[in-house]
C-alpha cells in the first residue's frame, strides 16, 4: 500500500510508541447480546476508556509530543467541538504548556467545564466551527501559538490510526470495522492503517443523516459545505474546509462505504449501550451502534468491530435519554 502524502505506516507505528505513556490501549469487548441476536461475532472497541473519555487523546498526544521545544514554549491553540479540546488541554497540562481552545456556541457545557478544569483557556468564538476556527487562526498569528487541527493534520491522523493497529492485534479475524465519521481524522487514520495491514477488511463510516459533510462531498466528488446544527451527537455536525489536505481524499480512497443514522437511532444507541453493555457513550461515540441495532447489519461481515469513540455526556441528559428509549431496548434486545 502506498503512502498518502506525509502519512505512512511507519509514521503510525512511531506514533504508537510516542503516545504509549499518555494514552490507554483500550479494550475490545465482545457483545454477547448483539452477537447472539444477529448470529455474528460483534465486538466494541471502547475508546471511552481513554483518560479523557474519547479517542481524540491519541491524535492530540501525538501532535503535541511531536512539537519542537520552541513551539512547546509558545503554546498551542485549536478549534474543537469538545473532545479534541479536552485532549489538547490534558496533554498540555501534563507538559506544562499553554493551551487555548476556541469553540462555538454549540459545544455542551459538560465539555467546556472539562476543558477549563484541565487548565485550558476556553474562548467561545462564534455560532459555528467556521467562526471558531477563524478566531483560533487569528490567535495563532497574534500570539505565536502553534495551531493544531482537530482532524486535518498528519500527526493527528497518525495518532488516531493507532486504534487500527490495536484492532488488528486484538481481533485478527475482523472483516468489517464501523467508525464514527465527522471531519474524518479518526476514519482516515483507522482506514489507512487497517488497509495497510489487512486490505480485505471493509471500513465503514457512520455519520448523521442530516448534513453529513464527507458523505456528501464524496458523492459530489468535491468538498461540499454543510450547515452546522444541534444534535445528540454534538461531535459530528459541521463542515470540512475547502483547503482540506488529508481527510477528504483519504476517506475517498480508503473507506468502503458510509452509512447514515437518524437522531432517534443515536438516542437508541446511547440507551442500548448503557442498559445492555454497561457503557456510558455520548451521541457521537455511539453512532456505530446505530448500525448494530439495525437490519442493515445483516449485509455486513461476520466478524464486526464497532468503534465507540467517547463518553463525554451530561449524566442527567443521558439518564433522560435512557428512560425515553428503555422500552425500545427492552423490546428488541
Amino acid at each position: 500500500m502506498e503512502n498518502f502524502k506525509d502519512i505512512s505506516l511507519q509514521r503510525v507505528f512511531e506514533a504508537r510508541d510516542l503516545i504509549a505513556t499518555v494514552i490507554s490501549k483500550t479494550p475490545l469487548l465482545r457483545s454477547e447480546t448483539l452477537s447472539k441476536k444477529w448470529n455474528k461475532n460483534i465486538a466494541l472497541k471502547l475508546e471511552n476508556f481513554q483518560p479523557t473519555g474519547a479517542f481524540k487523546l491519541r491524535g492530540a498526544a501525538n501532535a503535541i509530543l511531536s512539537l519542537s521545544e520552541a513551539e512547546k514554549k509558545q503554546g498551542v491553540v485549536t478549534m474543537s467541538t469538545g473532545n479534541h479540546g479536552k485532549a489538547v488541554a490534558y496533554v498540555a497540562k501534563q507538559m506544562g504548556i499553554k493551551a487555548v481552545i476556541c469553540i462555538s456556541e454549540l459545544v455542551p457545557k459538560v465539555k467546556i467545564d472539562a476543558m477549563k478544569d484541565l487548565g485550558a483557556t476556553v474562548v467561545i468564538a462564534g455560532k459555528d466551527q467556521g467562526e471558531a476556527t477563524e478566531v483560533a487562526l487569528q490567535m495563532q498569528t497574534a500570539q505565536g501559538l502553534r495551531y493544531i487541527s482537530a482532524f486535518d493534520d498528519p500527526d493527528i491522523i497518525a495518532g488516531q490510526a493507532t486504534i487500527g493497529l490495536e484492532i488488528i492485534e486484538q481481533q485478527p479475524a475482523v472483516d468489517t470495522i464501523l467508525v464514527p465519521l465527522s471531519g474524518g481524522g479518526l476514519m482516515s487514520g483507522v482506514a489507512f492503517a487497517v488497509k495497510a495491514l489487512s486490505p480485505k477488511v471493509r471500513l465503514i463510516g457512520v455519520s448523521l443523516e442530516r448534513e453529513p459533510a464527507i458523505y456528501k462531498s464524496i458523492r459530489a466528488g468535491k468538498i461540499v459545505q454543510v450547515e452546522e446544527f444541534e444534535s445528540l451527537a454534538d461531535a459530528l455536525p459541521g463542515p470540512i474546509s475547502e483547503d482540506n489536505q488529508y481527510t477528504f481524499e483519504m476517506c475517498r480512497r480508503y473507506v468502503d462505504d458510509i452509512l447514515l443514522v437518524s437522531e432517534e437511532q443515536v438516542a437508541q444507541s446511547m440507551a442500548y449501550a448503557y442498559l445492555k453493555e454497561s457503557q456510558v457513550l455520548e451521541g457521537g461515540g455511539a453512532v456505530t451502534l446505530g448500525i448494530l441495532l439495525d437490519e442493515r447489519i445483516k449485509s455486513l461481515g461476520q466478524n464486526i468491530v464497532a468503534i465507540c469513540s467517547g463518553n463525554n455526556v451530561d449524566p442527567k441528559k443521558l439518564s433522560h435519554i435512557v428512560e425515553e428509549q428503555r422500552a425500545f431496548v427492552t423490546q428488541y434486545f
